[in-house]
């Protein structure tokens, strides 16, 4: 009855009801399930073969990448790992020099060495002859007097020569220092001896009263005693060579003269050297 109506109302022919079942509602039923799905968030892809349409007005996405073709190379296959900073040469420069001059003055000290052991350099011999007073007079802080005195120096050495420069010599009572006088400079060859002459004089000059006392006071017992010193630059030499200068010192002490004959007594006499 219902169908009857339909075409009736229609005017539609039973064949063409046929087809309206036959071809309509399988769409109707395809396009319910497609809307299910859509609300499910679900996509369906194309259909493969079929080209993708630009819907969205993008450019569609870049093919795939072959397995066989060429990737790009980037410049740094390790783009994380940062290469080492050069190392600065400055301290390597410094070690190594430190270490050249450490061996250069290792080597210069043994040269020094054998070159001592070879020579064997030594101090030369210092002695006094002889010492005379004259015009001697000692009152009211005041001293008058002449000295008078001969050294003998030798060289030990058989292979070194010695040069002495700026020589001078002093006169003291006890520590307490009078007068000096200076030496011409002089050389010894290689086993030389040698006499030096000095004289020291005094001539109304100040002394402190205590010395005075003391020299007068030795005077009353017939002997008074003096040290004489003597200061000089000395050098060793050898051939072409010559030592550095080093400073000679002599101390010639508790010399005696006789205030009879204001002579030394005890004849000559040995000397500190150093």
């Amino acid at each position: 009855m219902e169908i009857e109506d339909i075409s009736m109302n229609f005017n539609v022919t039973s064949s063409q009801i046929h087809k309206i079942f036959t071809l309509v509602l399988p769409k109707v039923h395809f396009f319910q399930c497609s809307t299910s799905l859509n609300s499910r968030n679900l996509y369906i892809g194309p259909v493969i073969g079929y080209p993708v349409h630009n819907v969205n007005g993008c450019a569609p996405p870049p093919p795939a990448t072959s397995a066989t073709a060429c990737p790009y190379v980037h410049p740094n296959p390790y783009p994380y790992y940062q290469q080492p900073p050069p190392q600065n040469q400055r301290p390597t420069f410094f070690r190594l020099f430190i270490i050249a001059m450490a061996i250069l003055l290792f080597i210069f000290g043994i040269t020094l060495l054998i070159f001592w052991l070879v020579l064997r350099p030594h101090l030369p011999d210092f002695s006094i002859q002889s010492l005379s007073l004259s015009n001697f007079n000692a009152s009211n802080q005041r001293v008058t007097a002449t000295w008078n005195a001969q050294f003998q120096v030798s060289n030990p050495n058989k292979k070194l020569s010695i040069t002495y420069a700026d020589v001078v010599s002093s006169v003291f009572h006890k520590d307490y220092f009078l007068t000096e006088t200076r030496i011409v400079p002089f050389s010894q060859g290689t086993g030389d001896v040698r006499t030096l002459d000095a004289s020291f004089s005094l001539a109304d000059s100040f002394v402190e009263g205590k010395v005075v006392d003391a020299m007068n006071g030795e005077r009353t017992r017939g002997e008074v005693k003096f040290n004489v010193g003597m200061v000089a630059d000395l050098a060793f030499r050898y051939s072409g060579w010559r030592g550095r200068r080093r400073v000679l010192r002599v101390w010639c002490g508790d010399v005696t003269l006789a205030v009879s004959s204001g002579r030394m007594t005890g004849g000559p006499k040995s000397c500190l050297v150093g």
